[in-house]
């Protein structure tokens, strides 16, 4: 099932989602953001979910009109709405291994070895040629439904050229956001039904049972002017020995994660982000 209902995480509460369904927000839009020089590839975050609804509304519209304006012509009607449905199977195959691209690139943040960082860019690359492939076979059913259409209308006039610009147009939205959306969808699906059964439950089930975790933010060689700081259920502090902690609890969103590098010092910024995605990618494998 799909949910349209986005999710945020209520303030003061201690739920966690289930490492499935923490794995599965990998799938949904994420956006890049840089700190001291340190490119965070996103990782607990969905963006542009309404851009990606009012789009995949709007191929809806874009092959229903042509194709009823073409069964009026004699268009096989049946054929063109089997490759409808096909485009959409193809824009959900096509997104399968965005799991693996996203947890990939965040691996990279934080490898220490140039023969690992050129593993995982072969692995990348390799999944985004399947991702390709997929494309080119959207676009060519895009260009085979305009064929059906043509079969029967056999008049290159406005008409024709609109139809094809709906069904091309159609095509390239379907490679920009039904994969997003479908599978957003279902992730705000997934975690709404989750986070029900905590309420439900009364707080007992999805609770978090690590409770709060305190790691050091760097080395001990390293000396670095920090400022202490908090946001939602995480924060960063010094202990008596000088030595500075990231404090988490539950999730630690990117959006969290961003207000506690933000306000440090430029110089700290860059090594405060790979720490918290660190914390995140450990975060991501609690079950």
């Amino acid at each position: 099932m799909l949910s349209f209902k986005q999710f945020n995480f209520p303030p003061g509460q201690d739920f966690v989602p289930s490492k499935e369904t923490k794995n599965f927000w990998l799938y949904t839009k994420k956006s890049k953001r840089t700190f001291g020089g340190v490119a965070l590839p996103g990782l607990f975050e969905t963006i542009g979910y309404p851009t990606q609804m009012i789009a995949f509304f709007a191929i809806l519209f874009l092959e229903v009109v042509p194709t009823i304006y073409g069964i009026e012509e004699g268009v096989l009607w049946q054929a063109i709405l089997a490759a409808i449905f096909i485009d959409i199977f193809l824009a959900i195959v096509s997104h399968l291994w965005h799991d693996r691209i996203c947890k990939h690139k965040n691996e990279m943040v934080n490898a220490d070895k140039e023969v690992i960082k050129e593993d995982l860019k072969r692995k990348i690359n390799r999944y985004n040629t399947y991702t390709y492939i997929f494309y080119i076979l959207i676009l060519c059913s895009g260009i085979l439904k305009f064929y059906f259409f043509y079969d029967a209308y056999m008049t290159p006039d406005a008409i024709a050229g609109a139809v094809l610009v709906c069904y091309l147009l159609g095509s390239i939205l379907h490679i920009a956001y039904t994969g997003y959306f479908l599978y957003t969808s279902r992730f705000n699906y997934k975690i709404q039904s989750e986070y029900s059964r905590y309420v439900s439950s009364g707080g007992i089930t999805y609770k978090d049972k690590t409770g709060k975790i305190s790691q050091p933010l760097f080395s001990d060689d390293m000396t670095l002017n920090i400022q202490p700081d908090s946001s939602g259920n995480h924060k960063i502090f010094q202990e008596n020995n000088n030595v500075f902690y990231l404090e988490t609890c539950g999730v630690l969103t990117d959006n969290e994660l961003a207000n506690l590098v933000v306000r440090q010092p430029y110089d700290a910024q860059g090594l405060t982000a790979r720490s918290g995605l660190k914390r995140q990618m450990e975060i991501l494998q609690i079950n």
